[in-house]
C-alpha cells in the first residue's frame, strides 16, 4: 500500500501520523504549518477542495490510481481494517461494545464541546469595543451553564472507565485510544481543575511512553508548550 499523509502541525491529524507509526507503515509525509484558504494551486487543494487535515492519498502501488480519504475516524477505521491491526480482532464481546462507543464518543461528542470552547474564545478576542464585554458575558454564561459542567461529566466518565481498564476499551490498545488522545489531552490542558483525574493522568503518561507516539511527535513537529497555551487560553 502506497500512502501520503497531508498533516497540519498541532492539529488532530497528529493522530493519523501516530497511527501510521503504530502500524509500521511506509508513507510520505507532507507537512503544513497553517491552514490553506486561498491558494487554489496547492497540491492539497487539487486533491481536496476543502483542504482538510488530515487527508490521506492511498494507492495499492505506484502504478495504480489513487484514492483520497479524509476524516480522522474514517482514515483510522480504514487503515485498521486493511492491516487487521488495532481493531476488534482480539477484543471480548464487552470490549467490542466499549471500543465502538469510545471510538465514536471521541469525535461525535467530546471533541465538539472542546471546539466550542475555542469558537467562543475567538469570538471574544475578535469582538471590538464596546460590545467586547457582551461577548465575554455570553461566553461566561455558556461556559458556566453548559460547557464546563458537560466537560467535567465527560472526564468523569473516562476516569471511571480507565479505573478498571488498562486502555479505553479494555486490555488491548486500539484505534479508540488513538482517537481519544487528542480531545482528552486538550481537555486536560484547558484548566488545572481538569488535571485532578488520576486515572486519566496515568493513561496519558502510558500513551506518551509508546515509542510510536514519540516518533510521531518528532515527525509531526509537535510542541507541547504551544498545544498547552492554545487550549489553556480557551478556558
Amino acid at each position: 500500500m502506497h500512502l501520503t499523509l497531508y498533516h497540519l502541525v498541532q492539529s488532530r491529524s497528529q493522530r493519523i501520523l501516530w497511527l501510521l507509526e503504530e502500524l509500521n507503515l511506509n508513507y510520505n509525509l507532507k507537512i503544513y504549518q497553517k491552514h490553506i484558504y486561498e491558494n487554489q494551486h496547492d497540491e492539497l487543494k487539487q486533491l481536496n477542495k476543502f483542504a482538510q487535515f488530515p487527508t490521506v492519498l492511498i494507492s495499492e502501488n505506484e502504478q495504480t490510481s489513487s484514492t483520497v480519504l479524509t476524516e480522522t475516524a474514517a482514515i483510522a477505521d480504514y487503515l485498521s481494517y486493511v492491516t487487521q491491526q488495532l481493531g476488534i480482532q482480539y477484543l471480548s464481546a464487552q470490549e467490542i461494545i466499549d471500543f465502538y462507543f469510545w471510538k465514536n464518543f471521541s469525535e461525535s461528542n467530546f471533541m465538539p464541546n472542546l471546539a466550542l470552547k475555542q469558537i467562543f474564545s475567538r469570538i471574544v478576542q475578535r469582538t471590538p469595543f464596546p460590545i467586547h464585554y457582551l461577548a465575554q458575558f455570553f461566553k461566561y454564561a455558556f461556559d458556566q451553564g453548559f460547557l464546563n459542567k458537560t466537560l467535567h461529566q465527560q472526564m468523569q466518565m473516562i476516569e471511571q472507565q480507565l479505573a478498571t481498564h488498562t486502555w479505553i476499551a479494555g486490555e488491548h490498545f486500539t484505534i479508540a485510544d488513538i482517537l481519544l488522545w487528542f480531545p482528552l489531552q486538550a481537555c486536560f490542558e484547558l484548566d488545572t481543575d481538569f488535571q485532578r483525574y488520576s486515572e486519566i493522568q496515568r493513561y496519558l503518561l502510558q500513551i506518551q511512553s509508546r515509542p510510536a507516539f514519540q516518533t510521531a511527535l518528532k515527525k509531526g513537529q509537535w510542541s507541547a508548550p504551544v498545544f498547552q497555551k492554545y487550549w489553556s487560553n480557551a478556558y
